[in-house]
This record gives structure tokens, C-alpha cells and sequence, in this order.
């Protein structure tokens, strides 16, 4: 496998330079110097249409962005461009950690996974056998697996109002969801929000650490990963844009006549026109279990790397995360159908990464994993030793507008298929 020791720096030369560790400078051009593309980073032998790509989306769509893929267990792709405060003009760098919202259920199921290999949790077991209050009004059957996978009836907060700041009291909200009346949906309702507050109540519960802590002590310190939830050192995070055109997707959910819809997705509103709220010191500061990860495109790929290589693992041997078969279990298909508030395919293995909507052969047929709101991507394709995260700072709405993540997997894609066509002749 050749990683990123036999690097195509980004004049395309093979040469490094005398920069940082990891941050090869190519050979000709003082070092700090900015690349004429804006991209900076590296690519191993092979991977050079992805960094063709990510420059052209750096030049014509981003504010700032930062794209790696490992392909067993080595770094193949790693690069970043772009800015990471659009008022300022201050550069995105190798260290710069981006927000990926729901991207954060990957690291919140991540945990999980854990947890459940530890023996901690159990996926069929009830969640109210480990918080007997969850059994009110009818919960009592509702599995660890039904939360995970969002079909444990409890999409949104529907008993009261919430706002931006109630949201990163995870303790409170998780006794809010206790005491609700579970939705009469159908089995798959998503919402932004209430998987982590229960999940995190369960982690508490079982082993006085909050699912923050359990990822910080057992997965992020012990890997050297840069990935965690808020609070974070003052620069570290990109800053937060969009506009009109990407709060406007948000309209028919905040004005519906249907009151399941509007909880789910206006109670809070996630992106109000006209504050960018992720970007408040209130917001950023607090812990929002489901929603506020913040991290490098390299380590978040990494995490998955590191889980993709558990499967691979021998049955019962002792993984980075997990044993292989509970990695098995965790990406088994629970259930697949449209989401009938979004109406989009959803497909959840039974520890809750998010699998392929529609189901299709390929490099990526057997992806896991979670996207984020904006256009962030973080998967792993473990057939193909692959595992990527693509982390933009200016969020475009969801569809035909963001182009930005498809375009790098595409090319990403052909650049497997060419790399195994010439191995192969």
C-alpha cells in the first residue's frame, strides 16, 4: 500500500520539503507559502483526480473545507484550503477542526459501539431496564436499538418548548424524553436531537461518564484523534456560514400543518435565518450529544478506519473499539424506508450508522457511517479498506445544490478503479 510517505505534494512533485511532519512542503517553494490552487496537503501516487476536484470545488463553491481518506489503516488523502472565518480571511490549516452537526451520531453510535462491546449496553436490551423511568407511558419496550435507529417513537421534544439554550442541558432534555408520550409514526421517524440525549442518559446511568467522556477517555485519547464536542480552544473551530438559499429548505418543515413535523424540526429551529447560531459562544460552549462534534477531516476518517479495521479482525479478538462481531451487529440492516417527514430514503444498521439508502453494488456498497447537515460526509467503505470525512465550513442545502462531497467520491471512486486496474495488469 503506498500512504502518504511517497507523497504527490501539491506542485505534483514527490519531494518533501522541509516542513512541519505531515505537512510537506514541496521541494522549490519557500515554506508557508500558499499553493497557487489555495490546497494545501498531500496526495498518495494515484489520488490525484481527488485533489483536482477539491480545488476546483475550493475555487467555485467553498468558504473553507478539508477532505482525507485512509485506505487501510494509511492516509491516502489529506487536504484542506480555503478559510476558516469567511469575516476575518484567517486560513483553514492542517488543525483546523470543522462542526459537522449530525455527523456527530457517527461519533454517538461510535460510543456506543463501545459500550456495547464492553458488555456496558446491550442493543435488544429495554432502555428503560437501565432508566426505569424511561417506562412511562408505554416506553417499556423500547430497545437501545430503537433509539439508535430512530424508531423508538421519540423523534423530537413534543411535550415543550425548547430553545438554543436548553439545548445543551443533555440531563434535563433526557428527563423531558422519560416522561413524553412516545409519537404514533410510522417506524422511522428521523430527528435531529433526541437519539444523544438518551443514549448519553444511558451512558451516565451505567457508567457515571457521559458519552463525551466515555469517547474522550476510550476512543479519541487513546488513538490521538482531534475529534470532541464543545467546549473548544478559542480558533479552533472554522466558523459557521450560509445563506437565504440553505435556511430556506427548513420552511416547510417550520410552517407545517403537521405538529410532529414542526417538533421535529422547528422546536428549536436548528438554522434560523439570520443567526448563525452554531457560531454563538452559548451554542458552541455546550454539550449537544447528537449535534455538535467538531473535528479534522483526518482523524474523524480515522475513527472510521479504526472501526472498519475491527471488522476485519479475527472473531474475538480484542479491536481499537470493538470486536469484530459487535462491529457485525452494529451495521446489520434494522430498517430501511423513506423517512416520512423528509422523504428521503434512510437506511440504519442496529447500532445506528446510517447504510446506503438504496442498496447497490460498488467500492462503497457496504458503506457505514453519518452525514452532516450543510454537505459534510464521514464513512467507511470496509470492503474496500476505504474511510473518508468531508468537512466544509459554508453549508448548502440538501439535493441537487451541493455537489461538493458526491464530486470527491466520484473521483475518489475512479481513482480505486484505476489504481486496482493497473495492479492488476
Amino acid at each position: 500500500m503506498t500512504g502518504l510517505d511517497s507523497t504527490t505534494y501539491t506542485d505534483g512533485t514527490g519531494t518533501p520539503g522541509a516542513g512541519a511532519p505531515g505537512t510537506a512542503t514541496p521541494a522549490g517553494r519557500p515554506v508557508g507559502e500558499a499553493p497557487a490552487d489555495g490546497v494545501h496537503g498531500s496526495v498518495a501516487p494515484g489520488y490525484e483526480a481527488v485533489r483536482e476536484v477539491f480545488a476546483t470545488n475550493l475555487r467555485e463553491v467553498e468558504a473553507g473545507a478539508a477532505f482525507a481518506v485512509h485506505r487501510y489503516g494509511e492516509c491516502v488523502v489529506d487536504l484542506w484550503g480555503g478559510v476558516a472565518d469567511d469575516r476575518s480571511g484567517t486560513p483553514w490549516t492542517r488543525d483546523t477542526r470543522a462542526q459537522i452537526f449530525s455527523g456527530s451520531k457517527g461519533v454517538v453510535v461510535t460510543t456506543l459501539l463501545r459500550l456495547c462491546d464492553e458488555g456496558v449496553l446491550d442493543l435488544d436490551r429495554p432502555v428503560a431496564h437501565y432508566w426505569p423511568e424511561f417506562a412511562a407511558h408505554g416506553k417499556s419496550e423500547v430497545t437501545v436499538s430503537d433509539v439508535a435507529t430512530y424508531t423508538g417513537g421519540l423523534p423530537a421534544v413534543t411535550s415543550r418548548v425548547v430553545d438554543h439554550r436548553l439545548l445543551g442541558d443533555a440531563r434535563a432534555m433526557a428527563a423531558v424524553l422519560a416522561a413524553q408520550k412516545p409519537v404514533p409514526a410510522p417506524r422511522l421517524v428521523y430527528g435531529p436531537y433526541t437519539m444523544g440525549w438518551i443514549l448519553d442518559e444511558l451512558a451516565v446511568r451505567t457508567t457515571g461518564l457521559t458519552l463525551r467522556d466515555v469517547f474522550r477517555t476510550q476512543i479519541a485519547e487513546p488513538h490521538g484523534l482531534a475529534v470532541d464536542w464543545a467546549p473548544w480552544s478559542p480558533g479552533q473551530i472554522a466558523r459557521v456560514t450560509y445563506d437565504d438559499a440553505f435556511t430556506s429548505q427548513y420552511d416547510r418543515f417550520n410552517t407545517s400543518e403537521d405538529a410532529l413535523v414542526r417538533a421535529i424540526w422547528a422546536n428549536p429551529i436548528p438554522f434560523p435565518q439570520g443567526a448563525v447560531v452554531w457560531n454563538s459562544p452559548g451554542l458552541a460552549d455546550t454539550y449537544v450529544p447528537a449535534a455538535n462534534i467538531a473535528g479534522t477531516a483526518r482523524d474523524i476518517a480515522r475513527m472510521y478506519g479504526l472501526v472498519a479495521e475491527d471488522l476485519r479482525r479475527p472473531d474475538g479478538e480484542r479491536g481499537n473499539i470493538a470486536r469484530a462481531a459487535t462491529v457485525r451487529e452494529a451495521i446489520t440492516l434494522s430498517v430501511r424506508q423513506d423517512d416520512p417527514t423528509l422523504g428521503f430514503p434512510f437506511a440504519y444498521g442496529r447500532g445506528g450508522y446510517r447504510l446506503k439508502g438504496v442498496p447497490r453494488d460498488g467500492v462503497d456498497g457496504d458503506m457505514f457511517g453519518h452525514d452532516g447537515g450543510g454537505g459534510s460526509a464521514h464513512f467507511a467503505w470496509p470492503g474496500s479498506g476505504i474511510s473518508l470525512s468531508y468537512t466544509p465550513n459554508r453549508l448548502l442545502d440538501i439535493g441537487n445544490n451541493d455537489h461538493r462531497a458526491g464530486s470527491l467520491i466520484r473521483a475518489l471512486k475512479q481513482s480505486l478503479h484505476e489504481l486496482e486496474s493497473t495492479s492488476a495488469s
